[in-house]
């Protein structure tokens, strides 16, 4: 290492004392002149007699040391290191100051020395040439060390497409050093024409025009592909040689990020038009309800919405965009708008039973009364303020009327009564009149004498009485004899009897309804004069109110399930959903707010979906047309698949479980489906009502000639007052239960009607809130003979032996599982991996229809097997899909639906679709080896069966397996 020269010596000495020479005086003049308010002020001098004198490094040295000496001495805190941020930014300042001063003193001292020294220089040209020459390498390497560190590829062409330079990244792109590069052209080089040949073509272009030109390509590495975007301009440097210079920049990163930005757009689509979906059904369900329904907005109740069902209420009459008020002129005055004024200002509903109206119907000025029940339901908006009201009832002018009338024909009828006790001598006159009635007769029964209007009441001739073939004792149906018998009493008793209903057969069989009375005569006590009215249109005003009565109750129960599903459930996702519709139109919404809003109308959307579903399904079951697929069913399995279902739920609740199951009850009839609903109802209550570390117990065990099922738990208990009505629907205990757990108050009503649609029944008990409930269920035992191949498929629960290893080897078949349900999945890839399959599972239609196209032929799977019940596309499109492609693309792979849905129609569905077989879930793990095995073998020999010069082709044989 060299030691430093005399002269060196000096000049940093000459720093270092000008620097303390500074320092000295600053802190001499502190005391008088508050130096610390300058702290640099005397060190500027030393910094520039220090470049002056030994240049720049003895300046940078004199910056360096005052900048240490002004932090510790001047700068506070003084004496000490530490500076804040403002303190920091002026000695930043002084310490750039300083060196901008060492720089522009030592290039002044150099410029005076190569003044001085130019004589010298030009003696030596030969020599600085060499210099120049040296300090031209040096910059050329300065440049490619800057373009090796920039993240753009640059390229230099010369007019024959010769590489002239070539960056160290733009050739590593290319898969070459740049030396390989440099002087050849890209077909000596043997690089793609596809990537080349546009890019040379751009070159000329620019070497013709002399103006740049901005492109994009795509070029395929061992990276995969990347994008690239790239500028072409020319190079005017050289004016013998002309050039073209290629800046590419790798822009893949920017091509993903738009690519995700586009897919969550597409996402964000979908969402809304899911959301559209459900509104659509909402509103076709409004648009079919059995009542009236209208929604109007505003204080002013502009009408909004209104049904079929209420246009034909209130005739052929423009509504929407009209108010009340516009809309109904003759309803002015009764009270209407008011009512709705007082809904919109309360936010409280108003229920109308019987409520008249008058109305006009037909547009012409003619007033109409009718009667109706109705509420008007408050809308609120996301807020929780009133915003409209929701208009909902029916039309009961018909029961009204047919009601009143009874009772006028009831009171007519007393009056009448009443009459024909007071005076016996208007008898004669009413006889004759023939307004009821008349005959005399006695106790044999022989009717002596009738007047006409008898005669036409019974369907006799005069000539039949004359021949004496009436005889009111024959007349009489047995069912009425004994009642006759304690008439008879009454009047031999009393001389008369109280009017009584009966009937009568009628010459040609049929019956007639009467009201009798009789009374005996004084002259003869053997002869009586009896008086008959006919009840018939009586009778029929009685069956028309009794089925008005019935229609009118039944109208009434569609009309409280309705509004109470309308207004307490279908606005909940709503309002959610049309919440952060909303706000997503405001496109002011960071990317984690907009996959929120997203995820949020996603679930909503469905949850509402859920709910229209479970109201179709109780309307089913109002209706009657809920149907079972009855066959013998062995409990065990069932609770066993429903307990699967409710345990991730109660897990999270740490509640216990204790299951005693008899797996010797003995089977019942009925359909398997609907009674794990029946037990995931149940245990889905139990759970939902038991605290957390409670307790659940399911308990089937064979009672004489039925099987009970017992679900208990330590949960909040039912009171005794609503224990009744537990298993009514919309029945909830009390609205804070209601608030707290959600729910329709359906699942029990529903698991009652299921229990007694398979012949049984269900009980529920408790001793009180908060001590628990149990629910029994009781089925009939049925009496099943299994075949021989029946009694070998016993439910593993029950089985001591393990059957799975007697079922065919699958080593090397490639299955295709296709499943939503990650559970559902694993196990079924770990079931087939065991007999040696080799599994692919996927969770939607879309990747498993990717899969089978995207594989090369020799890579298809053998077999798919797919659920049925998925998201976005379910197992029908996915099949509908494969058998829609060519068989070289797997168009007649071999296909096996597996679903919960295992009624016989959901079966004959499947095979319609496209699958060979249908296995429905649970999986019993030994039906489904052999039932995939034999599939393969009737494949594989249809397969043997085709001629081997048209593999591509569509044989009918594979046509018909398909």
């Amino acid at each position: 290492m060299p030691h430093p020269t005399r002269s060196q010596v000096q000049r940093y000495g000459i720093a270092g004392l000008s620097v303390l020479l500074a320092s000295v005086l600053m802190l001499l003049l502190d005391p008088l002149l508050a130096m610390t308010r300058s702290p640099f002020l005397l060190f500027f001098g030393a910094v520039m007699v220090s470049a002056w004198y030994g240049g720049l490094g003895p300046g940078l040295f004199a910056t360096a040391l005052s900048g240490f000496i002004s932090t510790y001495f001047f700068l506070p805190p003084l004496y000490s290191l530490s500076l804040d941020w403002v303190n920091g930014s002026r000695l930043s300042l002084f310490l750039l100051e300083g060196v901008l001063i060492s720089a522009l003193s030592d290039a002044l001292r150099v410029a005076k020395q190569r003044v001085e020294r130019s004589l010298f220089k030009l003696q030596l040209s030969e020599e600085q040439y060499r210099q120049l020459v040296v300090q031209g390498q040096a910059q050329t390497n300065t440049l490619n060390a800057i373009f090796s560190a920039s993240v753009d590829h640059i390229y230099v062409f010369d007019q024959a497409g010769r590489y002239r330079y070539v960056s160290d990244g733009g050739a590593q792109v290319l898969g070459f050093q740049p030396h390989d590069l440099v002087g050849k052209t890209w077909k000596e080089l043997g690089l793609p024409a596809d990537l080349m040949e546009p890019v040379d073509a751009q070159r000329e272009t620019v070497m013709t025009t002399g103006r740049s030109l901005t492109s994009e390509t795509v070029f395929t590495t061992d990276n995969g592909v990347r994008f690239y975007e790239y500028i072409l301009a020319p190079l005017h440097a050289d004016p013998s040689t002309q050039s073209v210079v290629v800046i590419s920049r790798d822009v893949t990163e920017r091509k993903q990020a738009e690519a995700e930005r586009n897919q969550l757009l597409v996402r964000e689509q979908a969402a809304r038009a899911e959301a559209e979906v459900q509104r659509n059904r909402l509103h076709s369900l409004l648009l079919q309800a059995p009542a009236f329904i209208c929604i109007s907005r505003g204080p002013d109740h502009v009408f909004e919405f209104a049904n079929p069902r209420y246009y034909q209420l209130v005739g052929n009459r423009e509504l929407i965009g009209r108010t009340n008020r516009e809309a109904f002129p003759e309803l002015a005055g009764q009270g209407f708008f008011e009512l709705l004024d007082q809904v919109l200002a309360t936010g409280q509903p108003f229920f109308g039973n019987e409520i008249a109206a008058q109305l006009d119907r037909q547009g012409n000025g003619s007033i109409e009364e009718g009667f109706f029940n109705f509420v008007y339901q408050p809308m609120f908006d996301i807020n929780g303020a009133v915003e409209g009201v929701i208009t909902f009832g029916f039309e009961v002018t018909d029961q009204v009327v047919a009601r009143r009338q009874a009772e006028a024909l009831a009171a007519d009828l007393r009056i009448q009564q009443v009459a024909l006790k007071k005076s016996e001598a208007r008898f004669s006159r009413l006889v004759e009149s023939n307004i009821i009635g008349v005959l005399l007769t006695g106790p044999s029964g022989t009717i002596m004498e009738a007047n006409d209007a008898f005669l036409k009441i019974v369907g006799y001739t005069r000539e039949d009485l004359h021949d004496g073939v009436m005889n009111w004792s024959e007349m009489t149906p047995p069912e009425y004899v004994q009642q006759d018998e304690l008439v008879l009493q009454e009047l031999a008793a009393s001389g008369s009897c109280t009017p009584f209903e009966k009937a009568y057969i009628r010459k040609d069989g049929s019956q007639v309804p009467i009201l009798l009375g009789a009374a005996r005569l004084e002259s003869d006590e053997l002869a009586w004069v009896c008086f008959v009215l006919d009840l018939s249109e009586s009778k029929k005003v009685e069956a028309l109110l009794r089925q008005q009565t019935e229609e009118l109750s039944r109208a009434n129960r569609l009309k409280d399930e309705f509004l109470a599903t309308v207004s307490h459930e279908l606005r909940t996702p709503l309002n959610a959903m049309l919440g952060w519709s909303t706000m997503l139109r405001s496109r002011q919404l960071d990317e984690a707010t907009t996959n929120r809003a997203i995820e949020t109308i996603e679930r909503n959307a469905r949850a509402q979906n859920q709910l229209i579903n479970d109201l179709l399904d109780v309307s089913r079951i109002i209706t009657g047309k809920l149907r079972l697929n009855v066959r013998p069913v062995i409990l065990v399995s069932v609770i066993e698949a429903a307990i699967d279902s409710i345990r991730p739920a109660a897990e999270a609740k740490d509640i216990r479980w204790q299951s005693i199951l008899d797996p010797n009850a003995g089977p019942v009839s009925g359909d398997s489906d609907r009674l794990q609903q029946v037990f995931w109802n149940l245990l889905s209550n139990a759970v939902k009502f038991t605290p957390k570390g409670g307790r659940v117990q399911i308990r089937l065990e064979r009672i004489n000639s039925h099987i009970e099922v017992t679900v208990s738990d330590t949960g909040q208990g039912i009171s005794p007052e609503f224990l009744p009505y537990v298993f009514e629907r919309l029945q909830q205990a009390d609205s804070t239960t209601t608030r707290a757990h959600g729910g329709l108050g359906l699942g029990l009503a529903i698991v009652r009607h299921l229990v007694e649609l398979h012949g049984g029944s269900v009980d529920a008990t408790s001793a009180g809130e908060g001590k628990g409930a149990t629910f029994m269920v009781n089925l009939p035992i049925t009496i099943f003979r299994p075949e021989p191949t029946d009694m070998e498929r016993v439910h593993p629960t029950v089985s001591d032996t393990a059957p799975l290893l007697d079922t065919p080897r699958l080593d090397g078949l490639k299955v295709l599982i296709v499943d939503d349900e990650i559970d559902a999945r694993e196990l079924l890839a770990m079931l087939l991996r065991q007999r040696g399959a080799v599994t692919t599972t996927v969770a939607s239609a879309r990747e498993a229809l990717s899969i089978i196209i995207q594989s090369a032929f020799d890579q298809k799977p053998d077999v798919l097997v797919s659920d049925i019940g998925m998201p976005s596309e379910d197992g029908y499109t996915l099949i509908r899909q494969v058998r829609a492609l060519a068989p070289e693309q797997g168009g007649r792979i071999p296909a096996i639906a597996l679903t919960a849905y295992a009624r016989t129609e959901d079966r004959i569905k499947a095979l319609a679709s496209g699958f060979q077989s249908h296995v429905p879930k649970p999986v019993e793990p030994v039906e489904f080896i052999t039932v995939l095995a034999s599939l393969i073998d009737r494949f594989q020999s249809l397969k043997q069966q085709l001629p081997a010069e048209a593999p591509a082709m569509s044989p009918p044989h594979l046509d018909n397996f398909c």
